[in-house]
């Protein structure tokens, strides 16, 4: 008997539009699927590309999905919260869906770099492998992966790979969708619509996304870089005289910001005054903090603006917790050991983001 069969679809969304759900579409209307997951990729490697938060992209999908009865916007790699690989995402998945087979979706591009993956060899069989590519593209198909290509989709799905089969790919040669989310936030972006620009926006972008970027000012002003948002903060700590301000640069072994900010404030009321004055200059230039915590009690609080997450606290707090040492010269040695020894290559196709951006 047939195992039911779940497609896998990553990307970091940003945002997502119909060019992703008709390339998408056109596989379900080949392939059988008992479900799709959209998996939504919270740092991904190419991170300067990526201007929505994490959780914005995914309550994006989840708008765009609701319409489709059994695709569902999964957050396995969010909740991860470390730079995710396919091979740990697929290992997961393997795990929490050990009766199905799983289908992964990938565009030509990561088709053509997925021998340098990371744990390439044991994650090409997790799964079978689908290539959604455009035919006005040129596609070249690595010598190492050609004795797995089928020439028809049943072949596909008729092959049920266990420990001991190896996994095949079909290429797909009907997704020819021109849009791409760089464009959408292009024109998402400027100050005034353009006839183009207007038409591009509603047309590539389901109605309810469009409606949940405009109600989040997405991809406007708030769409600065992060290293920008940084330099805001600092400024305006320093405008309200805080203390010792130490900026820490985390993005590489982080999966949940490129920059953390920590002050000291001289009193409860100071310290809840600088949060408020970085929150208030960011606010103003269109990027809304997606968490506020601890201005109730003024001893430690915590600003969350995305890709820079900002502490306030009271020196004596500070000196207890410590938070530097956490991200100090010894700490990020031993993860770039750790990584060296696991083979962590961040060059090598990551995360599932690499299939759709």
């Amino acid at each position: 008997m047939s195992k039911p069969l779940l497609g896998i679809f990553g990307g970091t969304f940003d945002p997502v539009h119909q060019g992703h759900l008709g390339a998408v579409t056109q596989i379900a209307e080949k392939i059988e699927f008992d479900s799709i997951l959209w998996v939504v990729s919270a740092k991904p490697p190419h991170k300067d590309q990526v201007r929505a938060a994490a959780q914005d992209r995914l309550n994006m999908l989840e708008l765009a999905l609701e319409p489709y009865s059994n695709w569902q916007a999964s957050d396995i790699e969010i909740q991860r919260h470390a730079p995710s690989y396919s091979f740990d995402t697929l290992t997961a998945l393997r795990e929490r869906y050990p009766d199905h087979q799983l289908v992964m979706l990938i565009g030509g591009d990561s088709l053509e770099t997925l021998p340098s993956w990371y744990r390439y060899p044991e994650l090409l069989d997790l799964a079978h492998w689908v290539v959604m590519h455009r035919p006005s593209y040129s596609l070249k198909v690595p010598e190492r992966l050609k004795p797995r290509l089928v020439d028809h989709v049943l072949d596909l799905v008729k092959a049920q790979p266990d420990d001991q089969i190896e996994s095949k790919l079909w290429i797909h040669e009907n997704s020819d969708f021109k849009v791409s989310s760089t464009q959408l936030r292009q024109a998402l972006s400027v100050n005034e619509e353009t006839k183009a620009t207007k038409q591009l926006i509603t047309e590539q972008l389901p109605k309810a996304v469009l409606n949940y970027i405009q109600q989040q000012q997405l991809y406007k002003i708030g769409s600065m870089l992060p290293e920008k948002v940084k330099n805001e903060v600092v400024e305006a700590l320093e405008d309200i005289k805080g203390h010792d301000i130490s900026v820490l640069d985390i993005a590489e072994v982080s999966g949940f910001a490129d920059y953390m900010v920590v002050v000291s404030g001289t009193s409860d009321t100071h310290v809840r005054a600088m949060a408020r004055e970085a929150s208030d200059r960011l606010r103003k230039q269109g990027v809304k903090p997606l968490n506020e915590d601890g201005a109730d009690l003024g001893e430690w609080v915590l600003v969350d603006f995305g890709d820079v997450v900002l502490h306030v606290m009271r020196p004596e707090v500070r000196s207890y917790y410590d938070l530097e040492t956490l991200w100090d010269a010894d700490a990020r040695a031993k993860i770039e050991q750790a990584r060296e020894q696991t083979g962590d290559d961040a060059s090598g196709g990551a995360s599932t983001s690499t299939q759709a951006d």
